[in-house]
């Protein structure tokens, strides 16, 4: 598979590889996001070697790592009689001597924790011999248990202020994702990713040369679909009690979106279920939001999945396993569950626009975003995107994916949502329409006077504002 998107975090590792000091970088985030090949990505070109530690004992993988020490950067009668790993790390830093800035990857981290808790007070101890530097070494830690390579940062821990670097790796935007389908149309990117989301182990399996409903019966409506069973994997490979959490996600993925009434739907206490809620926040599957213009201590707050594959599969899968395996995944997407992609839809893209305010609202008002997310609880007013810029200006956005186009009707509901909501305070405000079909005549006109509209299609929110069509014949011309 290509390198696809990362430009931001590529960039970033790379310059710290290039720092003429020695490195300690602690990189995580959850299963399937392409951490691995981020760091190996980063590390082309330069001297390094890679380990993938395994759920094994502390002897056996320092012996399996000694073995690719070996093969990276050569044999030796001295590396073959070394026996703990802090005399490897001081092998390694010799090595360095040799080939500066020498790049040491230890994948899985936490799976050398596992057999052996004093690891990091090893490494701190070869971290403060200095011994390092005299080659630049950089050491790199990666763990998708995120909670434990978060502790690696925390004070408790030996290796606590010695960090250079940490790096949270984050799901691929809309716009990175685009490059996996070059033929696909805007509008078919944008439902091919609120279907499958930003993890790229997820949008590999897509066949680019297949429309969204042949990758989806292929991948999740076949009984050997790639992501069938994807769900299943992630539960049993992150949870102790996977089931609670798998009951967790489907009461969310059915409009269940606060503690006390996932506790109804599972028939459970809300003190009981607190813990599974926040690990699962903790890993990125779900995001708990509060509406803006709420009391900053209100505890008003909504659950809402952060994973669409999971989203869509919690969705529309458990109830139909039996006709999957049963051979009749083309029949239930044509009988069932395109009837139901638009109300899914809907959902899936208010949350694009909500990722397009926070990384590419510039755009249109010429300032980045400071806060976005969306207001709610009103009787007659909801809004899907809101939140303010660097300069203070607030912004209010509507996002339909629907047939109808935008009318003047709707752009004048929404230019009351600042007096409604007394969100955003007296400072400048923006209007934002994300349409998958357009807008009626009569507000390209008004926008065209109106300066804090702005209207949003989906060819805007893929390409940019320059809207390159980079190998795309099915898009506009």
């Amino acid at each position: 598979m290509d390198f696809v998107g990362r430009e931001r975090e590529l960039a970033l590792l790379k310059a710290e590889f290039d720092l003429s000091r020695p490195s300690l970088v602690i990189a995580y985030g959850r299963r399937r996001i392409g951490k691995s090949w981020l760091l190996k990505q980063a590390a082309d070109g330069r001297p390094s070697i890679y380990f993938q530690a395994t759920i094994a004992s502390s002897a056996q993988n320092l012996e399996t790592f000694k073995a690719v020490v070996a093969l990276a950067i050569g044999q030796s009668k001295l590396l073959a009689g070394l026996g703990t790993w802090e005399s490897v790390l001081h092998y390694l830093a010799d090595a360095a001597e040799k080939q500066p800035g020498l790049v040491v990857t230890f994948d899985e981290f936490p799976y050398l924790l596992a057999d052996d808790k004093s690891l990091p007070s090893v490494l701190q101890r070869f971290w403060d011999t200095g011994a390092a530097a005299s080659g630049n070494l950089k050491l790199v830690l990666c763990g998708s248990a995120i909670s434990q390579m978060e502790d690696l940062l925390a004070e408790k821990n030996p290796l606590y202020g010695r960090k250079t670097m940490s790096i949270d790796v984050k799901q691929l935007s809309l716009r990175e994702a685009a490059e996996f389908f070059p033929d696909y149309s805007a509008e078919e990117i944008i439902e091919t990713y609120a279907v499958f989301g930003g993890v790229p182990h997820y949008l590999a399996q897509c066949d680019p040369s297949k429309d969204l409903r042949g990758n989806i019966i292929d991948l999740l409506l076949t009984e050997t679909g790639g992501l069938v069973n994807e769900p299943e994997f992630l539960m049993r490979s992150e949870f102790e009690k996977p089931q609670t959490y798998a009951a967790i996600l489907a009461a969310i993925a059915d409009g269940c979106d606060s503690t006390g009434t996932i506790a109804d739907r599972i028939k459970g206490k809300t003190s009981d279920i607190s813990p599974y809620v926040a690990r699962l926040i903790r890993l990125d599957l779900i995001t708990s939001e509060k509406s803006l213009d709420a009391d900053e201590k209100g505890r008003n707050r909504r659950l809402l999945l952060n994973d669409q594959l999971l989203a869509f599969w919690y969705r529309f899968l458990p109830r139909y396993l039996g006709a999957i395996n049963s051979g009749h995944g083309e029949k239930l997407f044509d009988s069932i569950i395109v009837h139901a992609l638009p109300e899914f839809m809907g959902g899936a893209f208010e949350k694009i626009c909500r990722d397009h305010a926070r990384l590419h609202l510039e755009e249109q008002t010429g300032v980045p975003a400071a806060e976005v997310g969306s207001i709610w609880g009103h009787s007659d007013m909801d809004v899907d995107v809101a939140g303010t810029l660097l300069n203070g200006d607030a912004f209010f956005g509507e996002a339909k994916w629907r047939s109808r186009r935008v009318d003047m009707a709707m752009v004048e509901k929404l230019k009351q949502a600042p007096e409604k909501s007394g969100y955003g305070g007296t400072y400048g405000h923006h209007f934002l329409f994300f349409s998958k079909t357009g807008f009626k005549e009569e507000v390209q006109q008004f926008a065209g006077v109106d300066a804090s509209v702005h209207l949003i299609d989906p060819e805007l929110l893929v390409y940019g504002p320059d809207r390159r069509y980079r190998h795309n014949p099915r898009g506009p011309k």
